[in-house]
């Protein structure tokens, strides 16, 4: 846990650093099953998650649970973001410092790609935002905003790998509570 700050505040970096041009964009009558467009909704999610707040001793480190409400993939030249979904999630974080009690962070937001066709179903990059809160017994309750990046390393309709590192910024003490936060997630469909 030593270098997780270090690594978390160079992952947006790299991950701005991936995305580029569409090498080959989707034909306009979709042959390919990556050109075909496709929306889910309801899909469960597994993550891991890492919380590094500035003014705090210790990284957070833990995992959760998402319910991506819709999922869309359209890699068309239609107006709009390719690749994206809206979410609502909740996780448990501990504490790499001995006697720091557990703590809860909960949010809703979105994901969106910054490609408008991707032709791809991997090495998506996106922008994300949400609002959510934390919740610890030393803390209380901290409503809080983040923004940030990430990359979709699969986007299928069966299942979807992203990896994200946003900055997280509390309403209230944002100099002890303000951070980063990473997380790798897992979503696939039930049906």
């Amino acid at each position: 846990m030593k270098y997780a700050r270090l690594v978390i505040a160079a992952m947006p970096a790299a991950i701005l650093g991936w995305g580029g041009t569409a090498r080959a964009e989707c034909p306009t009558t979709p042959d390919d099953a990556v050109c075909r467009p496709w929306s889910a909704m309801l899909l469960p999610t597994g993550f891991g998650t890492v919380y590094a707040p500035h003014g705090m001793d210790g990284t957070f480190y833990g995992g959760g649970l998402e319910a991506v409400l819709l999922a869309w993939s359209d890699n068309s030249n239609a107006f709009g973001p390719s690749q994206g979904r809206l979410r609502i999630d909740v996780a448990y974080l501990t504490s790499s410092v001995m006697d720091t009690g557990g703590m809860a962070m909960y949010r809703v937001g979105a994901q969106v790609a910054f490609e408008r066709n991707a032709s791809r179903a991997w090495g998506i990059p996106y922008f994300a935002a949400d609002i959510g809160g934390l919740w610890s017994d030393a803390t209380g309750r901290r409503w809080f905003v983040d923004g940030g990046v990430g990359l979709y390393l699969l986007h299928l309709r069966s299942a979807i790998v992203d990896v994200e590192v946003t900055g997280l910024l509390p309403f209230r003490e944002p100099g002890k509570l303000g951070g980063f936060t990473s997380r790798l997630g897992l979503s696939f469909a039930l049906w």
